[in-house]
């Protein structure tokens, strides 16, 4: 998931974002209608993470994949896409 990109500033991406959720971003607006609410469940469920939100990161995407029962790899591709570049 990290690819190409130094970890703190994947934190860092993440950690703006975790506050502000998806915007309608070309990248987003390329999801599915299933795939659009997994990601806005993950950004809800970091916004009321408390601590470390990057040691919970792969947790939440998880659990969110398996009750939206899309690919976990799905949502990586759509942060690998978002966020990373």
């Amino acid at each position: 998931m990290l690819n190409n990109l130094s970890f703190q500033k994947f934190k860092n991406k993440l950690t703006e974002r975790k506050k502000d959720g998806p915007k309608e971003t070309a990248e987003f607006k390329k999801l599915s209608p299933v795939e659009k609410k997994a990601v806005k469940d993950i950004f809800t469920m970091l916004g009321n993470t408390k601590g470390d939100i990057i040691s919970k990161i792969d947790g939440i995407i998880k659990q969110v994949a398996k009750k939206r029962n899309i690919k976990v790899s799905s949502i990586e591709d759509y942060f690998d896409n978002e966020i990373l570049n």
